[in-house]
């Protein structure tokens, strides 16, 4: 009996955030036929699995796919959020995934959509559920969507070792505590630790009881500053002009970043520390001064043991106390993966293209696979971005982000869809200025005069580091 064979013109392996985006994008831009492979149990990818308090730290209308819009653009009100842009809850986003394969994707008829299954890279996929194993076979590209892939909380495997006796929970089970316990310790800096640390907060508990451990303070965004929406108009292109002129002055790669948070750019918990991280994370003032009411941040380095009495961390021991609940947020996120060329023959390798926007960017690469000729042309007009680790890596993002949108602007068809991207809010409110709003284009001018300036500046700076 022949061996049953899945087909199609694309097999697009990972059906989480950019997955989604690419083949939106590639269905709306041609005929092509896609198979969607995925080991999860529905469309959503690391959202299926995360911690239930977790919601977007952008605007909705920052992420999803292009032809279908997350939330309804409506105003926060009340909280630490007061005034900004919602931002989709994860149970959000999974019902959002949810509706676009069903009433997106799968009536058009040119979708095959395969969840709980897992391919093999060899040409083969196999059932989680039967184990039946299928050929696959790509009649154009295998499509990989899983390199970036999120490292979610309750998937990850901790480094750190606990002794017998010590509680110790991965965040998403805060939710199940019972009120035995009332001293928390909180392990991570990134935005997982800050999550966890704002729940516990915003539900009652007394800041003197809640031990943070940061074995790296990171500079985070200004949330207020980088909305992107016609009402926000003046103070996020002020938050572009501002940032382009910081980078065309700075005299040094420190005084960048001082420079940033001078003009009130960027944030960070502590004046006095010097961050070492950047992850992109945004971060309102609202939630920055109910952060500093923590008093007990330990910067000791990395965990790596945990008594019932002491921490034993990379640099040093700390005292604890045995009736203490430990809280893991050390998931890595978004990893550190070394860029590889994103166009191959037989292959395309989903990555940034335009730094810390994961959906835009695989929709940019969806619209380039569908309406342009050639792999090494592709390549040239997309640049694959390694996420940032730390501030001086957030300045090779930017100017590999300038650098591929500077070729788009060379492809007349790229540079005219991309101006009127949903995905990229800049750009399309950009775009719509009208010439007698003075004010408005002045704004866009100084941004414009400084840019030219800035990757001339910010070029310097990396090779000097």
């Amino acid at each position: 009996m022949p061996e049953k064979v899945i087909e199609a013109d694309y097999v697009v392996v990972g059906a989480g955030a950019a997955g989604m985006a690419f083949t939106d994008t590639l269905l709306h831009h041609g005929t092509s036929t896609v198979a969607i492979i995925d080991a999860g149990h529905g469309p959503g990818g690391h959202w299926n699995h995360s911690y239930p308090f977790v919601t977007l730290h952008l605007p909705s209308h920052h992420y999803g796919v292009e032809s279908r819009a997350l939330g309804d653009n409506s105003i926060v009100r009340g909280g630490l959020n007061d005034g900004l842009s919602s931002m989709a809850s994860g149970s959000e986003i999974i019902s959002y995934y949810r509706d676009v394969m069903d009433h997106v994707f799968l009536p058009t008829g040119r979708v095959t959509y395969l969840p709980m299954t897992r391919i093999d890279w060899s040409g083969h996929a196999i059932s989680l559920v039967t184990g039946e194993q299928r050929a696959v076979k790509a009649r154009k590209k295998f499509v990989d969507a899983t390199y970036a892939a999120v490292e979610v909380p309750s998937l990850h495997k901790r480094k750190f070792q606990t002794e017998e006796g010590v509680r110790c929970i991965p965040v998403g089970d805060l939710v199940r505590i019972s009120g035995e316990t009332h001293h928390y310790c909180i392990i991570g800096g990134g935005k997982t630790g800050i999550d966890a640390c704002l729940w516990l907060l915003e539900n009652g508990a007394d800041p003197s009881n809640i031990r943070w451990i940061v074995p790296r303070d990171a500079w985070w965004i200004n949330r207020s500053k980088v909305q992107f929406t016609d009402d926000f108009f003046e103070t996020s292109f002020r938050y572009v002009a501002d940032l382009l002129e910081a980078i065309s002055g700075a005299a040094s790669l420190d005084d960048l970043f001082l420079q940033f948070e001078q003009r009130d750019l960027w944030l960070r918990l502590d004046r006095s520390v010097t961050p070492t991280m950047f992850h992109g994370a945004t971060i309102s003032k609202g939630e920055l001064e109910r952060l500093r009411l923590i008093g007990d941040v330990v910067r000791n380095g990395h965990v790596q043991l945990i008594h019932r009495d002491r921490i034993v961390f990379d640099e040093g021991t700390v005292s604890a106390n045995d009736g203490w609940l430990y809280v893991d947020c050390t998931a890595a996120g978004i990893p550190s993966r070394d860029a590889k060329p994103i166009f191959e023959p037989d292959k395309i390798t989903l990555q940034w293209v335009k730094w810390g926007r994961s959906a835009l960017s695989a929709a940019v690469l969806g619209f380039v696979e569908a309406t342009i000729d050639g792999d090494d042309l592709k390549n040239d007009l997309c640049q694959p971005i390694s996420p940032p680790r730390t501030p001086a890596d957030w300045v090779g993002t930017f100017l590999t982000t300038a650098r591929n949108e500077k070729r788009w602007s060379s492809q007349q068809s790229l540079a005219k869809w991309a101006r009127t991207l949903r995905l990229d809010m800049s750009s399309k409110i950009a775009s719509e200025v009208s010439p007698d709003d003075t004010e408005r284009t002045a704004l866009l001018q100084r941004a414009r005069k400084a840019s030219q300036a800035a990757v001339i500046n910010a070029t310097r700076l990396l090779a000097e580091l």
